[in-house]
């Protein structure tokens, strides 16, 4: 693997971990909607065509990595 190719995984990689970053704290904000308006966390799993982690499993990932 060549210099620039190894650069470019690199930010793509990158880019990848911002996007996860990015959806864990928009699903966290969903999921306070979602419990503003009275909706269980389990609720909101149940309906979801696609698998929403526990809120606490959410807040997890969004703690600060050492």
């Amino acid at each position: 693997m060549d210099k620039d190719t190894a650069e470019r995984l690199d930010r793509l990689h990158m880019e990848v971990s911002q996007l996860r970053e990015m959806v864990t704290i928009q699903t966290v904000i969903l999921q306070a909607l979602a419990l503003k308006a009275g909706i269980a966390p389990q609720t909101m799993m149940a309906m979801s065509p696609i698998p929403i982690p526990a809120p606490d499993e959410l807040m997890a990932r969004l703690s600060p990595k050492t």
